[in-house]
């Protein structure tokens, strides 16, 4: 995959739960910090919008009454859900301000792990004619890997920007990245993947 090109017009950057409270909260965000992994996305962010490749974010948010919050898995000891987070309308489910979406780029938001299947970004994929994926955000094992199989089972092309996501663990991330995406997703870096985009 070192030749590979990336072409902007068929090609979209996705910006997935990139929000305050997951990214500059109290969980962790591993290997990478929360500073280290927006200035990283920062950086393909500014050489998206450079070249005109269409920008989507997705964010994630929860009814004030839990009523659209995930069930704790089977099993789980009463109170495994945690505190309530992420609730619509509070400063912590607010993408962070230094990626901030500008005037018509694209948000869709979910209340899922991955967000094909659960909001329009279908529609917009398909009527902007795009067929390959940049996919980062918080977390690896989350909504990249959640977005990375839904995409892959609808024939996009995939590519996972490593040092534009992070996860709770090292081991998390570090297995996706090295055993699990590389089967489905061209596994790389943001200064590899900038160079594909070329200019």
């Amino acid at each position: 995959m070192a030749q590979a090109r990336l072409h902007p017009k068929t090609t979209a950057l996705l910006l997935q739960d990139l929000q305050n409270e997951l990214i500059k909260g109290n969980r962790p965000v591993l290997p990478l910090n929360g500073p280290q992994l927006i200035a990283n996305c920062q950086k393909l962010l500014a050489k998206a919008r450079e070249v005109g490749m269409p920008v989507i974010y997705v964010r994630v948010s929860r009814r004030p009454d839990l009523r659209d919050a995930p069930r704790p898995p089977l099993g789980a000891p009463p109170g495994a859900a945690g505190a309530p987070s992420l609730i619509e309308g509070t400063p912590g489910a607010e993408i962070v301000a230094e990626l901030a979406p500008r005037p018509g780029e694209i948000i869709v938001t979910k209340h899922t792990t991955s967000p094909f299947h659960t909001t329009d970004i279908g529609v917009y994929l398909r009527r902007f004619g795009i067929s390959t994926l940049i996919l980062t955000g918080y977390s690896t094992t989350g909504v990249v890997e959640g977005m990375l199989r839904d995409a892959k089972d609808s024939d996009y092309d995939c590519v996972v920007v490593r040092d534009c996501c992070a996860a709770a663990t090292v081991q998390e991330h570090e297995t996706c990245m090295e055993l699990v995406f590389p089967r489905m997703a061209w596994v790389a870096s943001v200064d590899e993947v900038i160079a594909a985009i070329g200019g």
